[in-house]
């Protein structure tokens, strides 16, 4: 009888043994920073096999035709809109004086299908880590 009732109280003590280790106390750096791109298609759209997603954070503090780029990320066949991927950066590249902006195309056999007008503003400035884009069909 007595092993009945140490039989529960031997079990929690030795899950509580077992679960002590899972405490985590890694030190280690931190991600990335980042910026999450919501992304969507003005009007009903299906994105056909092969069209290739291109995401950019350029520096739009010149007025420069080509601004520099701070991070990239191109995605073969992104999936379907609306779509939401993470744009890592280094911080250490970032200004807090600069303006940075966020530029999405969609191709399709390298050609653009999907754009946006202008560059969404993002990170510095008050600007968001986090930007919804809406991409009009190419001219």
């Amino acid at each position: 009888m007595s092993l009945v009732r140490t039989t529960p109280l031997l079990l929690l003590a030795l899950l509580a043994f077992a679960f002590a280790g899972c405490v985590s106390t890694d030190t280690g750096p931190a991600p990335l920073p980042s910026v999450v791109c919501n992304l969507s298609c003005a009007g009903e759209t299906a994105l056909a096999y092969g069209t290739v997603l291109e995401l950019r954070l350029v520096d739009l503090t010149r007025a420069d035709p080509r601004p520099a780029v701070l991070a990239e990320r191109i995605e073969s066949n992104p999936g379907q809109p609306p779509l939401r991927f993470r744009l890592f950066y280094n911080l250490g590249a970032i200004n807090p004086a600069h303006d940075y902006g966020i530029e999405a195309r969609i191709l399709f056999k390298g050609r653009p299908q999907w754009v946006q007008s202008e560059p969404m503003p993002a990170i510095t400035k008050g600007h968001p880590d986090e930007v919804d884009i809406v991409l009009q069909p190419a001219p």
